[in-house]
């Protein structure tokens, strides 16, 4: 099976998928989704804190002083024109942004530093052994996928999954087979996933993933086929071969309701108590309460027609 993009070259697209950021593809670094998606970051972020600072101090007059703290803030974006930056500013109101154009060696000097602060970055937001996000990392996605999903009405699912037995691993083979174990469970992750949902590691054992525009159902599908691909998996360690399996739970949210990313883990959290409680080696979907539960055979009739009318079963 082809590799697919690592965290590295997905933090350089945009979040979620085709239509839910109004883009119609993922750009390379320099592209206009990924510094209108920037951009609108900041300014829910600066929006955000204007509003603290207000409720602390109400009687603050709006305007600062001429000579008051002046502070201004720098991204460099590699293949940027100056004719696209206008247009995207006349597009998106941005004219309060301005752009500058930079020489060859002004250029490569603050190319050199914008990659050392983005390793730094890296490093900061990504587990060193798997190369997947961190918990940190990851809620920050999910907090930004939920305020898609308020704005658009789209769906959403975080799956979080625990390895079983993995103590056990550990105990028989030793911790360098059970970094193995963790780093091949990260590499299906990624070959298992598309190219704008996001998979993490945020305990010992314990992933999750972020599959923005799915539902329960087609999320459930997706855990077990993983599950199935794991368990086909054998690994050998001291001249001995076992395998292994994992437990995963599963939480939704859809347009009109609020979710919170904290809340979503915790429901994803009960299904896999669940999911554990039940044997192991499953997948459970958290109900909310008055939802009613999925016919599985209409997922089948939906995946027929999707075979039958475009030549394939993805």
């Amino acid at each position: 099976m082809a590799r697919k993009p690592t965290d590295a070259d997905r933090s350089a697209s945009p979040a979620g998928p085709t239509g839910s950021t109004g883009f119609a593809n993922a750009e390379a670094p320099g592209g206009s989704a990924q510094l209108l998606d920037e951009l609108d970051a900041l300014r829910r972020a600066l929006a955000e804190e204007a509003a603290r600072n207000a409720s602390h101090a109400p009687d603050m007059p709006d305007d600062k002083p001429a000579d008051g703290p002046l502070l201004a803030v720098a991204r460099l974006f590699p293949g940027m024109t100056r004719q696209r930056w206008l247009a995207l500013a006349e597009e998106h109101g941005l004219r309060q942004w301005f752009a500058i154009d930079l020489d060859k060696s002004t250029n490569f000097n603050l190319r050199e530093l914008q990659k050392a602060v983005e390793e730094l970055a890296h490093q900061r937001d990504h587990d060193p052994l798997t190369g997947l996000m961190n918990r940190r990392a990851f809620l920050r996605q999910v907090e930004l996928e939920l305020q898609r999903v308020h704005r658009g009405g789209a769906e959403l699912c975080l799956a979080m999954l625990d390895l079983d037995d993995f103590k056990g691993v550990n105990d028989t083979w030793g911790h360098a087979c059970g970094d193995l174990v963790l780093q091949r469970m990260a590499d299906l992750l990624r070959d298992a996933t598309r190219a704008y949902d996001v998979a993490a590691r945020i305990g010992g054992e314990e992933f999750v993933l972020l599959l923005p525009g799915a539902s329960p159902m087609r999320a459930q599908a997706l855990l077990e086929r993983l599950l199935q691909d794991l368990r086909d998996e054998a690994f050998e360690c001291r001249d001995e071969t076992f395998q292994v399996s994992f437990s995963a739970g599963i939480a939704g949210c859809k347009g009109a309701t609020v979710c919170q990313a904290e809340e979503l883990l915790d429901r994803a959290d009960k299904a896999l108590y669940e999911a554990k409680a039940s044997g192991k080696a499953r997948v459970r979907v958290h109900r909310l309460p008055g939802v009613p539960d999925y016919d599985r055979s209409t997922m089948v009739q939906s995946d027929e027609k999707q075979f039958l009318f475009s030549g394939n079963d993805e």
